[in-house]
């Protein structure tokens, strides 16, 4: 840990807060009104001078006190989809359609361009054949199609 990660870490302020109030200003800023126990505010907080700058990590928490994790959920949700859906979704997204052109040299400027590439990557007649009975090869084509387009979003993000 270097030494401006190990200073904040000493002097780090926890507690744990609930959101009472968002809102926007007209400047686009963000206003968040936090809750906090008597017997958690610390007094750094409550004694240093309006407009004291702090840099803030927080994270939900569930009733368990145990970290929320969105992306496990998100990804549950994604996978209770099904590989027809997904396939569905995906053709519609422009950066989908950028993948299959530039990682799988296929023609796919559009929707439909795209719908028939996963079509012949997937080897399915229709995309609805990749949740049917007894295409369980072509879904596998599905998902490692979908895995590689995620992780070059990942790579194209950097």
């Amino acid at each position: 840990m270097g030494i401006e990660a190990a200073k904040a870490v000493e002097n780090a302020i926890t507690f744990e807060a609930k959101k009472d109030g968002l809102q926007q200003r007209q400047s686009g800023d963000w206003t968040l009104r936090l809750v906090i126990a008597g017997a958690d505010m610390d007094d750094r907080v409550s004694k240093a001078p309006m407009g004291t700058r702090y840099q803030c990590v927080i994270v939900e928490i569930n009733d368990d006190e145990t970290p929320r994790d969105h992306k496990a959920e998100e990804r549950d949700k994604w996978r209770a989809l099904g590989a027809t859906k997904q396939a569905g979704i995906r053709c519609k997204e422009p950066t989908f359609w950028a993948f299959l052109v530039e990682e799988m040299n296929c023609c796919a400027w559009s929707e439909a361009e795209a719908a028939e590439a996963v079509r012949d990557i997937c080897r399915v007649a229709s995309r609805a054949d990749l949740d049917k009975p007894g295409h369980s090869l072509e879904r596998v084509r599905w998902f490692d199609l979908d895995n590689q387009y995620q992780a070059w979003r990942i790579r194209e993000n950097g």
